[in-house]
């Protein structure tokens, strides 16, 4: 009898796994620099990454303006290449609690 209740248990416990809180990031819909962006967003079931978008990147002398970012959840999030050459608006995906922080491609808190 404790045999088929520690199995009950497990069935249990194991279909309750993917039904958890899901997870949060830093959301900007239009495009914002990227100190500035720090909306945070509690993502659908569904998603299952965030998103970050390099929108502009300043590209001359002397390098003083923050870049443009646009950042969301994603259910579906498809990163660039990130050694491709003549990439316009390059997507970066992570799949951790905000992580979408810090500069794109650069793993936060590390």
């Amino acid at each position: 009898m404790t045999l088929r209740w520690a199995m009950w248990l497990l069935l249990l416990a194991a279909w309750s796994m993917g039904y958890g809180e899901a997870f949060r990031c830093y959301t900007c819909e239009q495009p914002t620099a990227i100190n500035s962006c720090k909306n945070i967003a509690q993502c659908k079931m569904e998603d299952t990454a965030c998103k970050t978008v390099l929108e502009t990147v300043e590209a001359a002398f002397p390098f003083n303006h923050s870049p443009m970012v646009t950042r969301s959840c994603s259910s579906s999030c498809l990163a660039t290449d990130p050694d491709g050459i003549g990439v316009a608006h390059p997507v970066f995906c992570c799949f951790r609690d905000l992580c979408n922080s810090g500069f794109p491609g650069f793993v936060a808190g590390l």
